[in-house]
């Protein structure tokens, strides 16, 4: 029986990995932290190992591990620059050598980094045809940095890594960006900007799961970089019309452009001048939310062999009952 060991277990991302590869008779290996809040993986038969990849010498590997997935990592586009270095570029590059160091068989190891890596704002973004640059966000400099450092690996010693580069994921255990967005949603908060008929990579949190496992079974891959969304891609408005509709909310105003980037412009003065503001707007959430931002998938497609599930009207009803359930028993305040 395979085996993985994967890391942020306990995250949106890492709590679906687990289930995943456990429905599909993978052993797992799930990487939490001491204080971790395991409640996404109750009930899952999975094997912790506890440690902090800020002190990867610390960890202890189950012996014979040889597929790794590294779903762990910081997700803001708010965290300054240092931030950044420390809990995704830092962490990466020591728990790699903590690796090698072990002596550990790696077969493969799996970065999930972002499709943002090759940018936005624009139609069927791939390397050769890259989008407008997003490396402003510090959270994209160094996953940048994270891919040229995994790249470097991989030609330098042979290390068996490959790149996943999913889109705006979402999906169930997302208490981030999709149990904000529906919290501003029940508060009547409208999320539509402008007409709102922009498309968008969007990546239901399943597809991403079956492109890892993809990546785990698929020979000669090793140094190469995908880039994962569904094929067929809603808009924001779809999106958001989902999530209103799930919790018995109607946008009757729809947000003019200009407004929304005043309101962004007065959130970051906000945060500037009071030490506890929380800022949920800034230029860079605008403009993804009303400019086109579509990715090239037909390599993962063609090398991987993924196939998307693209029925995103249950994908978004799956993530408002995820959200209702999590409140109802506590987990959401």
């Amino acid at each position: 029986m395979s085996r993985v060991l994967i890391t942020g277990a306990n995250g949106f991302i890492g709590s679906n990995l687990c289930r995943w590869f456990r429905d599909r008779g993978w052993e797992v290996d799930a990487l939490v932290r001491e204080s971790s809040d395991l409640h996404f993986l109750a009930g899952l038969d999975v094997r912790f190992i506890k440690g902090d990849l800020r002190f990867p010498e610390k960890i202890d590997l189950p012996a014979g591990t040889t597929d790794v997935i590294h779903a762990a990592a910081l997700v803001s586009d708010f965290a300054e620059d240092e931030e950044c270095a420390r809990n995704i570029f830092d962490t990466t590059r020591n728990f790699v050598r903590k690796l090698r160091d072990s002596g550990a068989p790696i077969r493969r190891f799996v970065y999930i980094s972002t499709a943002l890596t090759l940018g936005f704002g624009r139609r069927d973004i791939a390397e050769e045809r890259p989008g407008r640059s997003a490396a402003f966000l510090p959270y994209v400099r160094h996953k940048i940095r994270t891919e040229n450092e995994l790249r470097d690996q991989h030609a330098g010693r042979g290390f068996p890594a490959v790149i996943l580069r999913p889109g705006d994921v979402f999906g169930p255990n997302d208490r981030v960006t999709c149990a904000n967005i529906l919290r501003g949603c029940e508060r009547g908060a409208p999320l539509i900007v402008g007409h709102g008929r922009w498309r968008f990579g969007y990546c239901h949190v399943g597809n991403l799961c079956q492109a890892v496992e993809l990546t785990l079974v698929k020979e000669g891959i090793e140094g190469k970089s995908y880039t994962v969304t569904n094929d067929t891609l809603p808009t924001w408005r779809d999106f958001f019309k989902a999530l209103q509709k799930g919790l018995g909310k109607k946008q009757r105003i729809y947000v003019p452009i200009r407004l929304a980037y005043v309101a962004s412009g007065v959130s970051g003065l906000l945060a500037a001048i009071l030490p506890h503001f929380e800022r949920e707007l800034n230029y860079y959430r605008i403009k993804r939310i009303t400019t086109e931002t579509t990715y090239d998938i037909s390599r993962t497609v063609d090398e991987l062999g993924y196939k998307p599930d693209d029925d995103f009207e249950r994908q978004f009803a799956e993530v408002v009952e995820w959200y209702l359930k999590e409140r109802r028993n506590g987990y959401l305040a």
